[in-house]
């Protein structure tokens, strides 16, 4: 799963291909290689980036300068790839967060790949890590009150000022934006509202794929509408007469 996918186009096509993409400084028109679900490695273009949070065969392991060839031509890439750059996985995003004393939470609720709670001086928050996306619940902070690494979150989600927001088609990278909500919240800003308008879209399917889910419907309506046409159609071949029974023997 990635949440930066990559549309590519490899040498002697026009054609793109999606594939993820673990790298926040990739850029349109990048040259990238990319590892293709055939096994192979092969030089390919950057068109166009979207965050998109899909599970794709291929994935860019670096970019073309960073790799390099060997006597038979063949490719050579770096040490450690794919390479990685910048907030652009959950690990990533998580590890941040514990760095800026977020602790770990505890949940029965088993959507939460990870909740993570922070306390300042008047309120408390906490961070819920979802497979496609991530939720906020910030509640005024219990006078005495201490979050203890790994104590149960027990508290409804209702209760509190609350969003939930998705990976999928979220117009800058949402990681960053939670990331810059933990600063505002640790510094104690009174005005955090811009951090709880919902962003992303539960749909993960692009403009392309959505125009073909349209004409697949359009299609399947087509076919039931001349599959009921015909079938009534039949009816007006026979005798209206022998629906009553008249010509059963």
């Amino acid at each position: 799963m990635s949440y930066i996918i990559a549309f590519v186009s490899f040498e002697g096509s026009n054609k793109e291909f999606p594939v993820q993409c673990f790298r926040t400084d990739i850029k349109l028109g990048d040259s990238v290689i990319v590892h293709r679900g055939d096994g192979k490695l092969r030089h390919a273009s950057v068109q166009n980036l979207e965050y998109l949070n899909w599970d794709c065969n291929a994935r860019i392991e670096c970019k073309m300068d960073e790799a390099s060839k060997n006597s038979n031509g063949q490719i050579i890439l770096p040490k450690g790839t794919p390479i990685a750059n910048g907030f652009s996985s959950f690990d990533a995003f998580i590890k941040e967060l514990k760095l800026h004393s977020w602790v770990p939470i505890k949940s029965r609720r088993t959507q939460y790949r990870a909740v993570l709670g922070y306390a300042n001086q008047s309120r408390t928050a906490y961070i819920f890590v979802r497979k496609n996306g991530i939720d906020i619940q910030m509640l005024d902070r219990i006078e005495g009150e201490e979050l203890k690494p790994y104590s149960l979150h027990q508290i409804p989600f209702r209760e509190g000022t609350v969003v939930q927001h998705f990976l999928a088609h979220t117009t800058f990278n949402l990681f960053e934006g939670i990331l810059r909500f933990s600063k505002s919240f640790i510094n104690n800003e009174k005005d955090l509202d811009r951090y709880f308008e919902p962003q992303g879209s539960r749909d993960k399917r692009n403009e392309a794929l959505k125009k073909q889910g349209e004409a697949r419907d359009a299609e399947r309506k087509r076919l039931k509408e001349e599959r009921d046409y015909n079938y009534f159609g039949d009816l007006g071949d026979y005798p209206d007469d022998m629906y009553l029974g008249y010509h059963m023997k």
